[in-house]
């Protein structure tokens, strides 16, 4: 009885070790992007240095930075965006509404993580069709604005 029902749950608890990491990944992935797409919206001048986009994505997510484990991180600041609109303040001496015109300026951010690594057991390489470099990629997006600008007018 221990022959036949050995090799099932040996099968049973390698998928679950291989899925397990991978949907462990893949939340991580998403908590990365968003602390990229944090750190682009607080300092714009951060998209052009991989360094400190790494540094962010792995300050959020520890687990990215493991052995074996490729992280790739893409950020696309797009051009500004020029928005305005009434403001209305109640000035209390002239017992009336005050109109003001607000203009903003922001810029959409959008942070994008890739996470791909190897399987950890034998069942993951036979199921990714036993190639030698049998991994797997999971991957999330986080969207953002850059506050360029407030001003009255």
């Amino acid at each position: 009885m221990a022959v036949v029902a050995m090799p099932i749950l040996l099968t049973f608890l390698f998928a679950a070790i291989d899925l397990g990491r991978v949907v462990f990944l893949g939340a991580e992935a998403g908590t990365a992007a968003h602390a990229v797409c944090r750190r682009v919206a607080a300092r714009p001048a951060s998209a052009s240095s991989p360094d400190e986009l790494r540094e962010a994505a792995v300050e959020a997510a520890p687990s990215l930075a493991g052995e074996g484990l490729d992280l790739s991180i893409d950020v696309d600041v797009g051009d500004v965006e020029e928005c305005s609109f009434a403001y209305r303040l109640y000035d209390d001496e002239a017992d009336s509404f005050l109109s003001r015109t607000i203009r903003t300026r922001t810029r959409p951010v959008e942070a994008s993580v890739a996470v791909r690594g190897r399987y950890l057991t034998p069942l993951g390489t036979l199921l990714s069709k036993g190639a030698d470099g049998a991994a797997f990629s999971c991957s999330a997006q986080a969207r953002g604005v850059v506050d360029e600008t407030a001003e009255e007018t």
